[in-house]
């Protein structure tokens, strides 16, 4: 998340099973800038800043990992121009399928209060797009829970928004990919 100091955060970039946190340290730096939240439960690694360090060492390693940085990078370019030109419920709909790139199953459990801090809008803004999008019985939104109903369709409402950074992470790191990760 990228806050600034009077309390206002918006997400900048999604990761999941297919990544990770700690960018900085690949690049030379021991401090981030960013908070991490947490958003669905799961099991995670944890390594040493000093063992990934060493891990950096070996050539092979740090050319992926700055392959994954490199993925990063172009999501948060196309995050920027999604939150720059999409309208809400394209930006909605891209990062639901963001989300359920990083998910076993369908359902996602979040609140509309999550949704708007996530995409630095007001919860009502969320609950509109959310209806509309459920209008389309393209998800199914309960209280703290949305279903994915038809995932091409969330696609054809991002009119192009979602895609392009999935696919610079196809091309770049093929190797890590999992069942389900357009990512």
């Amino acid at each position: 998340m990228s806050s600034e100091k009077g309390g206002l955060n918006i997400e900048a970039a999604l990761v999941g099973r297919e990544g990770m946190t700690g960018l900085p340290l690949i690049l030379g730096d021991d401090r981030g800038s960013a908070d991490v939240m947490i958003q669905v439960s799961g099991m995670g690694w944890r390594i040493e800043a000093a063992a990934l360090s060493r891990l950096l060492e070996n050539r092979a390693c740090r050319d992926r990992l700055l392959r994954y940085v490199h993925t990063v990078m172009i999501q948060i370019q196309g995050t920027a121009l999604a939150y720059g030109r999409g309208k809400l419920e394209i930006r909605l709909a891209r990062w639901l399928l963001m989300c359920h790139d990083r998910i076993s199953g369908d359902e996602l459990e979040l609140t509309h209060e999550f949704m708007a801090l996530m995409l630095g809008v007001r919860r009502a803004g969320v609950t509109v797009a959310l209806h509309e999008l459920e209008g389309r019985a393209l998800i199914r939104s309960t209280r703290g829970r949305v279903l994915i109903r038809d995932r091409e369709g969330l696609e054809a409402v991002t009119g192009g928004f979602y895609g392009g950074p999935e696919a610079h992470y196809r091309r770049l790191l093929p190797e890590c990919m999992t069942e389900r990760t357009p990512v």
